[in-house]
Order: structure tokens, then C-alpha cells, then sequence
């Protein structure tokens, strides 16, 4: 009988670890993108299979204020909008950011297109509603995509699988 109730638990137990491995990933709408910072540690691990040294971690941090410092000075007018601080302090695109925001704080993307067929396969269920505004999308690991108009981002969607973090 304890035998019996042990594979029985057993079987249930695999039985959840198997719906939790067959989880599909989800694309979900988002506000706010990818910070910068979140993106260097990406691909740090993804370049180098570690994390960013503290000296790594000092030069880029340097390299980005000169950036960021760089493009307020070229673009005054941002510092009476409401992404100021998002840009400036939390170095986060949102939407509204431009393309030399984006630029500013993440690099260039790692693809870049205008299809409207890939544009709905990324969005996925999202696509219908983004489909009148966005024109362009800029991919980022690890799942990001901004989606552009003539101007600025006007969505941003996110993929989110078994191992990825939940915002």
C-alpha cells in the first residue's frame, strides 16, 4: 500500500514538472522596455559566459553617463518631458523615447525591421491593436521588441518563458 501511494505521488509529481517544462512563452505589452544596465549584464553572459567584471562594470557605467550627458546637452527640450527621469536617472526607454534615446541607452538592436508579417509574428496576439501605429521594430535580447512610428516608440512588447523573470 506505501508502495502504491509512493508512485502515485511520484507520477504526480512528474506530471507537474512536465506541465512546467511544456509551458509556452507568453508576449506580453509593457510600458517601460529594457534598462540599460539589464541589457549589459545580458550580454555579458551571452559574450562571455560570466558576469561583468567591477573594472567592465566601471568603464561601460562611465561610457553611459557620457553618453546620456552628451545626448541632454544635444536635446535640452527632453528635460521638460515626462521621460526625463526614466532616461536620465532609471536609464530606461519607455514609450515615447525616440531612436537616438533608445540608441543613447542600449545600442543598436541586434535586428531591425519593417515587415508586417514579422511584426505580427513577434506581437502575437497584441498585433491587431499595434498594427495602425507601429512601422518599425527593434529587436534586444532577451525577447524585447520596440515597436516605432515615424517618431518614437509607441509599444513595446516582451516575451516571457518558463525561465524568465515576470515585471
Amino acid at each position: 500500500m506505501a508502495i502504491a501511494i509512493r508512485m502515485a505521488v511520484g507520477m504526480l509529481a512528474l506530471s507537474a514538472l512536465g506541465c512546467l517544462l511544456a509551458m509556452p512563452q507568453v508576449v506580453e505589452r509593457v510600458p517601460q522596455g529594457p534598462k540599460a544596465q539589464e541589457l549589459f549584464y545580458y550580454r555579458s553572459y551571452l559574450y562571455n559566459n560570466r558576469e561583468p567584471s567591477f573594472d567592465e562594470r566601471r568603464k561601460w557605467e562611465d561610457l553611459l553617463e557620457d553618453r546620456v550627458v552628451k545626448y541632454l546637452r544635444e536635446h535640452s527640450e527632453l528635460e521638460r518631458d515626462t521621460r526625463y527621469s526614466d532616461f536620465r536617472f532609471w536609464r530606461q526607454v519607455v514609450i515615447g523615447s525616440t531612436r537616438g534615446e533608445v540608441r543613447t541607452l542600449l545600442d543598436e538592436p541586434d535586428e531591425q525591421t519593417i515587415d508586417p508579417a514579422l511584426m505580427a509574428s513577434m506581437a502575437q496576439q497584441h498585433w491587431t491593436s499595434m498594427q495602425p501605429k507601429a512601422k518599425e521594430a527593434w529587436v534586444y535580447p532577451p525577447g524585447w521588441v520596440l515597436y516605432f512610428d515615424d517618431n518614437a516608440i509607441v509599444d513595446i512588447t516582451r516575451k516571457v518563458g518558463k525561465y524568465d523573470p515576470v515585471y
